[in-house]
């Protein structure tokens, strides 16, 4: 995983874990999913960050789906850790496909966490999740069902 401190604001800060590689097969030790997979135990919130316009065409929700599923074979643990999900690349799309497509991708993972739509080459929405996320470590009962205002 790659570490990096996102700084909120002077005296405000976290710690990211960037994890990648949990493919299919990853809760059986597939690829280096299980070194992965351990590093979600430490966390205190998992952002589930998935293409909402994958240049490989593979289905967002599907894409979601895979990674949730292989957390969940792992550990009843991150099963429980709060989520949230968030849709990257918004700037590929005209507004309005982005909404239509964020709509069908929360319907057909029947989510019901908070997501955020972003676009990490032009910053939108980044803001908005870096605040939500500080919110929500510094929240002193951090209640995994507390849903902040989502954009």
């Amino acid at each position: 995983p790659n570490l990096g401190v996102v700084r909120v604001d002077r005296m405000r800060s976290f710690v990211v874990a960037d994890i990648p590689g949990i493919i299919e097969g990853a809760a059986e030790g597939a690829g280096l999913g299980v070194r992965f997979l351990k590093h979600l135990g430490r966390t205190r919130l998992l952002l589930h960050v998935i293409d909402i316009a994958p240049l490989d065409g593979q289905d967002p929700a599907e894409a979601a789906r895979q990674v949730i599923g292989e957390a969940e074979q792992w550990s009843d643990a991150l099963t429980r850790k709060p989520r949230w999900l968030v849709l990257n690349k918004i700037d590929l799309l005209p507004p309005d496909e982005v909404r239509s497509r964020a709509h069908d991708i929360l319907t057909s993972l029947a989510w019901q966490g908070p997501a955020f739509k972003i676009s990490t080459v032009t910053g939108a929405g980044i803001q908005d999740l870096i605040y939500a996320v500080m919110n929500f470590l510094e929240s002193p009962d951090e209640d995994p069902g507390k849903v902040p205002e989502s954009s």
